[in-house]
């Protein structure tokens, strides 16, 4: 009985302990409520890789921060934001953090990746994208955004609903593509190209208003194969995103959560251009299997496309400025063509 009352006084006297620990805690500020950011990707698709590193900078983050940073993660289409205005959404706080793979618009310089035919190996690509970043971090800088990381898919190829087993097949199509330098390697070969954000493409796929998209089996080919039958693998071009978080939101948190961002960051984008690089080909045996026509380009047809787009990429970076011209030329030196 004495052991019982010895042992509820003890009890009593730690709940009240905790209860003064607790108001002092309170009225010293160390107990906060965790901040709250909100994240949107314009991929629609959870499973895909570049979607599966926002996740993992998002867990990382939390995991590191302990709980101290939440970042809620939005699909595509699930938030009224279109998916080139991610870029602004950022800028203007809407959202903290963002996958920003349709910056063309409001990053120019972003679209030199994707300049048909430039790059034709991952070697040319790691090479345009360690010389592209600098231009990065300048041009978000401008818009109160700083860049994490960057990556990119495999090659985007030929897809279609309708039968596309060479590039004589584009004359006369109507394709989806990401960018308007996307579109012109269409329009150079007698096709009709039309920008649409990845939500979007679905619906236009099924009621006809595009036959084809160029995709990588890792990209949308995962999101839109059941509306597909022809996968011609034409190496057109890579496509990039960005991850992007804004710089005053960033700037608020403590040094250390700012380096565990930029940290996670930089490695879920490095993730996300292994990952896709790794299931391209597994994903295309796949829809293989499932009865998709599968074809390759031949050497003559990747000499004959390069020689077609070459004025291309002048007429571009002329247009654009003349950062692009010369990192255009620092790009193109650096890859020998």
């Amino acid at each position: 009985m004495g052991g019982n009352i010895v042992i509820a006084i003890l009890i009593r006297a730690l709940a009240a302990a905790c209860l003064v620990l607790a108001a002092v805690e309170a009225r010293s500020g160390q107990v906060q409520a965790a901040t709250v950011w909100e994240c949107y990707v314009y991929n629609p698709v959870a499973t895909q890789p570049s979607v599966q590193a926002i996740q993992r900078l998002i867990d990382t983050v939390k995991t590191q921060t302990n709980g101290e940073l939440e970042i809620n993660l939005h699909l595509g289409g699930s938030l009224p934001i279109k998916a080139d205005g991610i870029t602004a959404a950022v800028s203007d706080n809407v959202v903290q953090l963002g996958d920003d793979g349709f910056a063309t618009g409001t990053i120019p310089i972003s679209a030199i990746i994707r300049l048909p035919m430039l790059l034709q190996s991952p070697q040319d690509l790691d090479k345009a994208m360690a010389i592209l970043r600098p231009h990065l971090d300048a041009a978000y800088g401008k818009r109160g955004i700083v860049v994490l990381g960057q990556y990119s898919y495999p090659f985007q190829v030929l897809w279609g609903r309708k039968k596309i087993t060479s590039l004589a097949d584009i004359k006369g199509s109507k394709l989806r593509v990401t960018s308007v330098e996307q579109g012109e390697f269409i329009r150079r070969f007698g096709g009709i190209s039309l920008t649409i954000g990845a939500p979007d493409v679905a619906a236009a796929l099924d009621r006809g208003l595009v036959e084809g998209v160029l995709t990588a089996s890792s990209g949308g080919g995962l999101a839109w194969h059941d509306l597909l039958k022809y996968r011609y693998a034409f190496p057109t071009s890579y496509v990039n995103s960005t991850i992007v978080v804004n710089q005053e939101a960033l700037e608020k948190l403590p040094p250390a959560t700012q380096k565990i961002i930029r940290d996670a960051g930089a490695e879920a984008a490095t993730w996300a251009t292994v990952e896709m690089k790794r299931v391209e080909d597994e994903i295309t045996a796949r829809f293989s299997k499932e009865g998709m026509t599968l074809s390759d380009a031949t050497p003559e047809e990747i000499k004959e496309a390069t020689e077609r787009m070459r004025s291309y990429w002048d007429e571009w970076a002329t247009k654009h400025s003349p950062e692009a011209v010369a990192t255009l030329k620092e790009i193109r030196a650096a890859v020998g063509r």
